[in-house]
């Protein structure tokens, strides 16, 4: 549920909104956990509507074929979102689609190539739309 676009908003409704822990109330960190850059101020959160993603890392090279993106892919250099639990690293699978910001709203181009994720040991077939068409275990 978004947060009102005008009138009263506080740090308490922030960290709801965000699903977060008293603990975790700072300004600043809600601020960096929404994707904001500094300055931070409340106003930004004024619409808002927290998107739960987990993050995904992958070697930022495409290959033809699986078996290529595994062979040779390097260290995980890029780091994607796709629906998730919040901010955690997680294994997307077949019909996730993968975007380059928090928000979701920014899909990455895979070009309907492979690329090679070391988080997740496997070779990952994505779609020009950020669709993942197929896994393979590298």
């Amino acid at each position: 549920m978004a947060l009102p676009s005008s009138g009263p908003l506080s740090l308490n409704d922030i960290r709801v909104e965000l699903q977060q822990a008293q603990a975790n109330s700072s300004l600043g960190a809600l601020s960096n956990l929404a994707g904001f850059t500094d300055p931070d101020a409340v106003s930004e959160f004024y619409g808002f509507s927290y998107i739960a993603y987990n993050t995904f890392g992958i070697y930022d090279a495409t290959y033809n074929e699986y078996v290529e993106a595994c062979e040779f892919g390097g260290s995980d250099n890029k780091t994607l979102y796709f629906s998730g639990s919040g901010g955690t690293p997680a294994c997307p699978s077949v019909g996730a689609r993968l975007y380059t910001n928090t928000t979701l709203s920014s899909a990455f181009n895979g070009g309907g190539f492979w690329w090679k994720s070391n988080q997740c040991n496997s070779a990952y077939n994505v779609l020009s739309d950020g669709t993942i068409e197929a896994i393979a275990a590298c």
